[in-house]
């Protein structure tokens, strides 16, 4: 690879970094965000799950980047999420906040198919796994940076320090990309491609058994590790009573397990195969579902457990992208923007059932990783018999 491509791939991740900082901080403090509003905890577990609602306009937006190139789009993503985070500095209310959540979510599902889209076209299947796990690396970084950030602006200051801080990590990812990003010619896109309505590239997704039955992998997956992911913070104030500052800090160990399986995407996936090393992944992860919500007798267990789960999770989530971006290879923009609406839509699923979960049944976590564990084996089944390894460029 060039020196070029290594740039834009270094301003890619970067962009991706600030993008997940702002999609991840709520989680380990719904309680405490309710709380700054004035609200219930489920009242911010409902506005992450129309965060996530957000996409669902995936598979609507997925040619825009055909359109209109896919430099321009990410940019444009960055921009806008920008603007939104200086709307939350500004007004410091909890309507405004469910609109800036929810324009975050918005500025994701449209930058994240665009960049898998863009690294699809420069990078070969053969080096795939590795360089998309690269990119992946930054989902796992912005915990890193969310956690602990975020747990000592809601202690010193407020949710305006919190976008302030945001507002100013994206505009400097936007600027990368506009500088280091190498522009995609759009003119060398198949025309049919380019002009492809919403409704016609939904058709040509929903028209091949393989590329459905990927998506639905993606729904179990997303749906059961978000039943799981937004309650675990209660679990663990319960269990452990931690404080804000101690959560955050913990909440870190699942850094480093993403990173971990992240890594394990990058150096092995290619060798192995995207497809056995997503489907054990997910194995292992359903398995954790079971275990972990029995060991509130033991902090490092638990924690010991949860580290497993994300390895494992992580391992699942990101060897499946650049499988499954090449089971439609003449339409990968559409596949991949079909593939980030299915994972929204489990994690919209599993947000609002994890918090009636969670409210039904009086906050029985044991419940909620029987749930989540069973939805983990159904993905498994389904990537087993249903998923192809890959399209012809991947023989």
């Amino acid at each position: 690879m060039s020196d070029k491509v290594y740039k834009s791939i270094f301003a890619i991740v970067f962009a991706r970094l600030a993008i997940n900082v702002s999609k991840r901080f709520p989680y380990p403090f719904v309680a405490s965000i309710g709380l700054a509003f004035g609200v219930s905890a489920d009242s911010i577990q409902n506005v992450i799950a129309l965060t996530n609602a957000a996409g669902l306009l995936s598979p609507l937006l997925g040619t825009v980047s055909e359109h209109y190139g896919k430099k321009a789009v990410m940019v444009g993503a960055l921009l806008l999420m920008t603007g939104i985070s200086i709307l939350g500095a500004v007004f410091s209310d909890y309507g405004v906040f469910v609109l800036v959540m929810f324009g975050f979510g918005l500025g994701k599902i449209i930058y994240d198919p665009t960049f898998q889209a863009y690294l699809g076209d420069i990078i070969h299947f053969s080096r795939r796994a590795r360089v998309m796990g690269i990119a992946e690396l930054s989902w796992a970084l912005s915990l890193v940076i969310a956690a602990p950030v975020a747990g000592f602006l809601l202690e010193v200051s407020t949710m305006r320090a919190i976008f302030v801080f945001l507002a100013i990590l994206l505009a400097l990812s936007a600027l990368a990309l506009w500088l280091f990003v190498e522009a995609d010619d759009k003119a060398k896109q198949p025309s049919a491609i380019r002009v492809m309505g919403p409704l016609a590239a939904m058709r040509v997704v929903s028209s091949y058994p393989p590329a459905l039955f990927a998506l639905f992998y993606t729904l179990c997956l997303t749906a059961a590790h978000e039943i799981f992911y937004i309650n675990y913070g209660l679990w663990m104030e319960d269990s452990f009573a931690l404080v804000l500052t101690a959560l955050g800090a913990v909440t870190i160990v699942i850094a480093v397990a993403e990173v971990i399986g992240e890594i394990i995407v990058i150096t092995l996936a290619d060798r192995l195969g995207t497809k056995p090393t997503s489907m054990w992944g997910m194995m292992f992860a359903a398995i954790c579902f079971f275990i972990i919500p029995h060991l509130n007798f033991s902090l490092p267990l638990a924690m010991f457990a949860i580290f497993v789960m994300f390895i494992a999770i992580e391992t699942s989530i990101v060897s499946a992208i650049p499988l499954f971006s090449e089971i439609l290879p003449d339409a990968r923009a559409v596949m991949m923007s079909a593939n980030v609406g299915a994972h929204s839509l489990g994690r919209v699923a599993g947000a609002a059932a994890g918090a009636l979960i969670y409210k039904l049944s009086g906050g029985n976590f044991i419940f909620i990783g029987m749930v989540a564990g069973s939805l983990g084996l159904l993905a498994f089944f389904v990537m087993l018999r249903y998923v192809p390894v890959g399209g012809s460029q991947a023989d």
